[in-house]
């Protein structure tokens, strides 16, 4: 039984970026700004939860707006807890260029993770190469992103993305070998990011769920968007998990009980889950995109 989206009770919504709530090619939010203003009216919380860097998920955050809200990054090897968000943090220390937040780190650093790679490397053979080896202007060149994106998207401190397109029988050693060196790998669309094993949005959406819990003295419902395979820990940590349609319009392969698939590609179906939530609530939809 699928549980509706009653604003009696406090919900949260946590959303994969790249191919969800932002557009595939040109990584623009702009379609989906208006569900996200409704949703903020509401006073539901909508959290990121994506490979992308702090870097680049604060720069995301001010430019749509979204204050005093939690977000886990890099996979979900770290959660960054703004003070104004008013959870329960406690002994976490601050976050690095994040005045105000505390960040609690669930994976592992940059520079072990970096350091573990290299044995692989050294091991198999293979280039592996990251975005430590490439400059910013060639990640933009790859990606699409703007030169300053690029950097932000650089700026990893928990975990390093690898960029070679390599095939499945490869892809199938080198899990071996990250597993050998308590690492794990997972394909996030462009390319594959490499953490600390035991990493997941899972995780951490779990971990914040129970902050918010703490902070409301009452029981939290979740709700999660994502598109890709890499999103299956977060979908499985909710009570409500939605899939958006990928850029061919087909949808990931993910055999999850009770998920929701959209026809909507992208931000476009963010629209189609935010009207199917109003309409729940009843409350007025959204003028279509």
């Amino acid at each position: 039984m699928i549980m509706g989206f009653d604003l009696a009770t406090p919900w949260l919504i946590f959303t994969d970026l790249d191919g969800t709530l932002l557009e595939w090619k040109t990584y623009s939010a702009a379609i989906a700004r208006p569900a996200l203003a409704r949703l903020r009216e509401l006073g539901v919380p909508v959290l990121f939860c994506s490979s992308k860097t702090a870097s680049e998920q604060r720069a995301l955050r001010q430019s749509l707006q979204i204050r005093s809200i939690p977000s886990i990054v890099e996979n979900g090897a770290a959660i960054i807890v703004p003070d104004a968000a008013g959870l329960p943090t406690g002994d976490w220390p601050p976050a690095s260029g994040e005045p105000g937040r505390k960040v609690k780190v669930l994976g592992m650093g940059g520079d072990e993770v970096f350091a573990r790679l290299e044995r692989v490397r050294a091991r198999t053979g293979l280039a592996l190469r990251g975005y430590r080896d490439i400059s910013d202007q060639q990640l933009a060149e790859l990606s699409g992103l703007a030169p300053e994106a690029a950097a932000r998207a650089r700026n990893r401190e928990y975990s390093e993305t690898i960029i070679d397109q390599l095939d499945d029988d490869q892809w199938q050693e080198l899990d071996r070998e990250f597993a050998a060196e308590g690492l794990e790998c997972r394909h996030g669309g462009r390319f594959h990011t490499v953490t600390g094993s035991g990493t997941d949005k899972g995780k951490a959406v779990r971990a914040i769920t129970e902050m918010y819990q703490s902070a409301y003295g009452r029981e939290v419902r979740t709700l999660a968007v994502g598109d890709s395979a890499n999103d299956l820990p977060l979908l499985e940590a909710v009570d409500r998990p939605f899939l958006v349609a990928r850029e061919d319009g087909s949808w990931a392969d993910l055999g999850l009980p009770q998920l929701e698939r959209v026809t909507g590609r992208g931000p476009h179906g963010w629209i189609e889950i935010t009207n199917r939530l109003l309409r729940e609530a009843q409350c007025d939809e959204l003028a279509p995109a």
